[in-house]
C-alpha cells in the first residue's frame, strides 16, 4: 500500500493516526463486552475505519454527515465522547436519543451527524435536503452520505442521486463496497463492472478509490468537497474495502471464502498506516505503544462513566414534549 503525504505535516499525520486507531480500539473492547454479555449487539466496522475517518476529517466540522452502521469513525472523529456513545449503545436515558434507539441510530445535531435509518438508502435523500439548504442559503458547504453496495440496489439510491444531479446539489455520496450485502456477494447483486459507473447514468462525476488507504480517502474527499462547492454539483465515490467480520456479530462469516480474509488482512488500514509512519520517521514503536496505552486507559475511564448511566424510565410528559410542539 502506497501512501502519499503530500503537504501534510508530521503533526497532521499523527492526528490522522490517532483518529484512525481510536475507533478500532473501541470496537475491540466492545467485542469483548459482547462476549461477556454486557452489550447485546454490535455491527463491526473493523477494517473499514479509513473511509469513515478520512472522509470526516476532510470536511468542515459544521458540515452534515449521514453515516451507516459501520461508521464509528465518523462519530469519534467528530469528538463524540465514548461515555456518551456507550450510554446510547446501552439504551440509557442519558444517551443521544434518551434510550429510544439502538447503537447506530444517532441524531447528534451539535456534531452535525444524522445517523442511519434501518431502511438502507434513505439517508441519501436527507443529504440532498441538507445540500439544497446550503445551496438556497448560498453557503459554501457540502453534505456527505454513506451507503453500502447493497443499498445501491434500493430505489432510494436512484432517487437521491437523480435529484442531486438534476438539482445540481453540492452533496458527496460514498459507497463503501465491502464485498457483501449481508451474505450476498457483489457478483450476485449487480452486473456492472464497478458501482462508480452508475455516476455516468445520472450525469455526475465519480471515482473509485482504495478505501483502506486513509490518506487516499482524506485527500480525495477534500478535493471533491472543493469541486462540489465550486461547481455546485454532486459527486459519487466508490471506496473499495472488505468486511472483516459478519454483518453483525451474531451472523458469523461461514459464507465468506477464507482466502478473502487472508488477502484483506494484508490490506488492514491501521497496520499499513503504522508501517508508513514508522518508515517515514514520524512515529516509532515506543510512540505507538504509548498511544495505545493512552487509549486503553481512556476507554476504561469512559466506560466507567457509561456503565453508571441512569436506566430507562417511563416519563410520559417528557415523551410528549419531545414529540409534540405546543401551539
Amino acid at each position: 500500500m502506497t501512501f502519499d503525504r503530500k503537504d501534510l505535516t508530521n503533526e497532521q499525520l499523527v492526528h490522522i493516526y490517532r483518529n484512525l486507531l481510536w475507533p478500532r480500539m473501541i470496537e475491540e473492547k466492545m467485542l469483548v463486552l459482547l462476549r461477556q454479555g454486557k452489550i447485546s449487539k454490535w455491527f463491526s466496522g473493523i477494517g473499514q475505519e479509513a473511509i469513515a475517518v478520512g472522509a470526516t476529517l476532510a470536511l468542515q466540522e459544521d458540515e452534515w454527515i449521514m453515516p451507516m452502521h459501520r461508521n464509528l469513525g465518523v462519530f469519534t472523529s467528530r469528538h463524540m465522547p465514548l461515555s456518551k456513545l456507550f450510554m446510547q449503545w446501552q439504551g440509557a436515558q442519558e444517551g443521544y436519543s434518551k434510550g429510544r434507539e439502538r447503537e447506530v441510530f444517532i441524531l447528534a445535531a451539535m456534531h452535525h451527524i444524522c445517523g442511519m435509518i434501518s431502511h438502507l438508502g434513505t439517508q441519501l435523500a436527507i443529504a440532498d435536503g441538507v445540500a439544497l439548504a446550503h445551496k438556497l442559503k448560498k453557503e459554501n458547504k457540502v453534505s456527505l452520505a454513506f451507503t453500502g453496495e447493497g443499498a445501491t440496489s434500493e430505489g432510494d439510491f436512484h432517487e437521491a442521486l437523480n435529484v442531486a444531479a438534476v438539482w445540481d446539489l453540492p452533496v458527496i455520496f460514498i459507497i463503501e463496497n465491502n464485498g457483501y450485502g449481508l451474505s450476498t456477494p457483489v457478483n450476485e447483486q449487480y452486473r456492472c463492472i464497478s458501482l462508480v459507473d452508475k455516476a455516468k447514468g445520472y450525469g455526475m462525476e465519480g471515482i473509485q478509490i482504495d478505501g483502506n488507504n486513509v490518506l487516499t480517502v482524506y485527500d480525495t474527499i477534500k478535493g471533491i468537497r472543493e469541486f462540489c462547492i465550486k461547481h455546485q454539483k454532486p459527486y459519487l465515490v466508490e471506496c473499495m474495502t472488505f468486511r472483516m467480520r459478519g454483518h453483525e456479530e451474531a451472523s458469523g462469516t461461514k459464507y465468506v471464502p477464507p482466502d478473502l480474509f487472508r488477502l484483506w488482512e494484508q490490506k488492514d488500514p491501521i497496520n499499513n498506516y503504522e508501517v508508513f509512519l514508522k518508515y517515514s520517521g514520524v512515529l516509532n514503536d515506543n510512540d505507538i505503544a504509548a498511544i495505545r496505552e493512552e487509549f486503553k486507559n481512556k476507554i476504561e475511564e469512559e466506560l466507567a462513566i457509561g456503565f453508571n448511566a441512569r436506566p430507562i424510565t417511563v416519563d410520559t410528559e417528557m415523551e410528549e414534549e419531545d414529540v409534540f410542539i405546543a401551539p
